[in-house]
């Protein structure tokens, strides 16, 4: 909000470390990263920049520009972005175990995008390409921007997070980012505050510092005796707080710090993993695009696949995409195949205009495979990185499931105070208004679902 804009001119100013004042911070910044046994990032919207997202307190940020009466200037969309340098220097990061743990304030999903599991990281302010099931707290990464339900002249119900669509437990699907004034969901806070307070290196990286809850982590850290590292062009509230304060923008930190540390940033890769399984017969085949770390998660990376070269049928794609961004499904697909091996050609999303890819599955022996995908936007070739034949028993999620379960009631109780505060209402009444609006939701978009199934 533009009310949330730093209104110090001195505060706005970015600085800019000399070149060799940078790299003497820098080689003290990777000595604390060897030294440490619990280090944990902090990111904010600063590391995105590069990606071609502008941010909101900079010079140029969204409030910023806001509070001036200026039009926020114009990035590309955040489903187009390619994660930058310091995105993938953390999932490497995380892959070799030095760093423990990632805090994000980033809603524009850059962070899932690059590789990083959600079990490993918590998206305080949530991600506009994440919906939640209000019910068992299930995450759904998407290929598409989850908008909240709204009808003809505005929002259903503004604070009401309903997309329309709905998980495979029943429960609604919520937009999982938070709006002002709406409290966090406790489990990403909880998970947050732990790593922060087991931290002895916190790396603060593009973020003012400014917007608490989610700013109290990296102080959490410095104030249990842990070291403090904020990489940011702007002075912060926290700066007094820190061991090292570097002011350079963090791709070239991030950059500098890997080189010391001997460790490549991988190139983006964009990461898929398909399952194509059979049922006893052979006659009925499934394929379907699950989530990179869980498969027991439904993802919307496909929206058509062609079987045995029979062809798509007229405006396949695009009702697949228009299911798949308003219905309950749209993202699975079923054929009727009298055979124990197929050749697929799987349509995507095509956010990085990633061509179609064929694909040859023998499941003459194995019930269900289970494909891995790498797709490289700069060449436009895909790869397959890992095909392997199991029995559909051992498909498991992770121990550490993606789950948020409090976020439904979490929700549920902003809602009832979004009414009461609008209606004049007691929360008894405000109660009963939020569950009539929430069995109508339900209803409607059960019924849009039933539509669109038939159309297509």
């Amino acid at each position: 909000m533009a009310d949330t804009a730093i209104a110090d001119p001195e505060m706005r100013q970015e600085f800019y470390d000399p070149p060799d004042m940078l790299s003497q911070k820098v080689d003290r910044l990777a000595e604390m990263v060897r030294q440490s046994q619990h280090m944990i990032a902090f990111t904010g919207a600063g590391i995105s920049t590069s990606a071609g997202i502008p941010d909101f307190r900079g010079p140029d940020g969204k409030w910023t520009r806001k509070a001036d009466g200026l039009e926020p200037l114009k990035g590309v969309t955040c489903v187009e972005a390619y994660p930058t340098s310091t995105h993938m220097a953390l999932v490497e990061m995380l892959d070799r175990k030095i760093l423990k743990y990632l805090i994000s304030q980033n809603c524009d999903g850059l962070h899932r995008r690059s590789g990083v599991p959600a079990q490993s990281i918590s998206e305080l302010h949530g991600n506009g390409w994440v919906e939640i099931c209000e019910d068992c707290g299930l995450q759904h990464f998407r290929d598409f921007v989850c908008t909240r339900l709204t009808r003809p002249g505005g929002p259903k119900c503004p604070a009401d997070h309903f997309t329309g669509r709905f998980c495979g437990c029943g429960g609604r699907l919520l937009n999982s980012t938070i709006d002002f004034g709406q409290s966090l969901p406790e489990v990403p806070l909880e998970r947050a505050q732990q790593h922060s307070r087991k931290a002895d290196l916190h790396l603060a990286l593009g973020s003012s510092l400014r917007v608490r809850p989610a700013c109290d982590q990296p102080a959490t850290t410095a104030n249990k005796g842990g070291k403090l590292v904020i990489v940011n062009l702007q002075k912060t509230p926290l700066d007094d707080l820190a061991t090292l304060r570097i002011f350079a923008k963090t791709d070239t930190v991030i950059e500098m710090l890997m080189s010391r540390l001997m460790i490549p940033i991988p190139a983006f890769r964009l990461q898929r993993r398909v399952l194509v399984c059979r049922n006893n017969s052979g006659n009925l085949w499934q394929a379907k695009a699950v989530d990179a770390h869980d498969p027991t998660i439904e993802m919307s990376h496909i929206c058509a696949v062609d079987w045995n070269k029979q062809g798509l049928p007229s405006k396949a794609l695009e009702n697949a995409n228009l299911a798949i961004c308003n219905s309950r499904g749209g993202h699975k697909y079923k054929a009727k195949l009298a055979r124990q091996s197929v050749d697929l050609k799987l349509y995507f999303m095509g956010h990085y205009h990633e061509p179609p890819l064929d694909l040859q599955v023998d499941l003459s022996n194995a019930m269900l495979a289970d494909i891995r995908l790498s797709f490289d936007p700069y060449s436009m070739q895909w790869f397959t990185t890992s095909q392997e034949l199991l029995a559909v028993s051992q498909l498991q999620a992770p121990a550490d499931a993606a789950q948020i379960p409090d976020y439904g009631q979490s929700h549920r109780k902003y809602c009832i105070d979004a009414v009461m505060k609008h209606r004049k209402c007691n929360s008894e009444n405000a109660a009963e208004i939020v569950n009539q609006r929430v069995a109508s939701s339900k209803e409607e978009a059960s019924a849009t679902a039933r539509k669109m199934g038939r159309q297509q």
